[in-house]
């Protein structure tokens, strides 16, 4: 059978691959011990009225390991390369975002209680390779306080507390979601800040389809470690995914979705600072989880 994420007592769904490329620890957490690599290309895109034009791929590695207790340990590493053209940047393009979750789960009744936290280091290349360039505005605290409830069936709630970079600038927000499993192979997940329709296909596929915003902000430095500045993006991420459990150990993906609404806040090579919207871009990506 295809591994699930624990949604409750007595409700789980597929556990599919994560269509965001930010860090964050507010969504379900996987039920099985895993490693993971992604990658996803997004289609080239104009910059507004600018005359620039962006392309963007991501990188994204993942570590969990569920203890038989209640307690959970990971990390998440995840590189943004800006290709920028016909603008000047003040950041090499080159980002990245390293984060350490910690989980703490408790469940009886009926009902679940999910503290979660995540230290980050979130620039440029240049910062986060180089631990004397480290400032305050690179370090993120990730968190997330998530109650889940069963109702009867076939419904489920959660509700909660998280704070992360997915909306671009940090912000704390209330995470709300009904869950419905009208049969035992289709899940629906409605929901702030995300929306999901989980389709158990076979005893090993599945396929989702989500909608969630994926933005980040870095601390990012130019080449010459003098000018430093943020870089903001905004993205809302539509997503069709396929997942196949090849073996009992290896989990494949593969996705297809669509970034719309964007804008990046930046700081240009001349130190103006710009907002600049980006047209709705295609991207295509592919993730291998080794579980364990």
């Amino acid at each position: 059978m295809i591994r699930t994420c624990l949604i409750s007592v007595g409700l789980v769904l597929p556990c599919v691959s994560n269509a965001s490329t930010s860090a964050e620890i507010c969504q379900s957490l996987e039920s099985e011990s895993h490693v993971s690599a992604a990658y996803y290309n997004h289609e080239e895109s104009a910059l507004g009225t600018s005359g620039g034009t962006s392309n963007i791929e991501n990188f994204s590695t993942d570590f969990l390991y569920r203890t038989r207790g209640k307690w959970a340990y990971g990390f998440g590493h995840r590189t943004t390369v800006l290709n920028v053209d016909g603008i000047d940047l003040q950041t090499n393009g080159y980002l990245h975002t390293f984060f350490l979750p910690v989980h703490r789960i408790s469940a009886s009744g009926g009902r679940s209680f999910r503290f979660s936290i995540a230290p980050a280091l979130s620039g440029s290349s240049n910062v986060t390779k180089s631990p004397n360039e480290y400032s305050s505005d690179a370090l993120q605290l990730l968190a997330a306080l998530i109650w889940k409830r069963q109702l009867r069936e076939p419904w489920a709630i959660s509700y909660g507390i998280c704070g992360d970079h997915r909306f671009g600038d940090y912000r704390i927000y209330p995470a709300v979601s009904a869950y419905w499993e009208p049969h035992p192979n289709w899940n629906l997940e409605l929901g702030f800040p995300r929306t999901q329709l989980s389709v158990q296909v076979s005893k090993s596929v599945a396929s989702v389809l989500g909608l969630e915003p994926n933005g980040n902000e870095w601390y990012v430095k130019d080449n010459s470690l003098q000018m430093d500045s943020q870089l903001v993006y905004e993205a809302y991420l539509l997503e069709w995914a396929f997942e196949w459990r090849a073996h009992e150990h290896l989990m494949v993906s593969a996705s297809v979705g669509r970034e719309f609404d964007r804008h990046y806040e930046l700081t240009l090579l001349d130190e103006s600072v710009v907002r600049l919207p980006s047209d709705a871009a295609t991207r295509i990506g592919v993730k291998l989880a080794w579980i364990f």
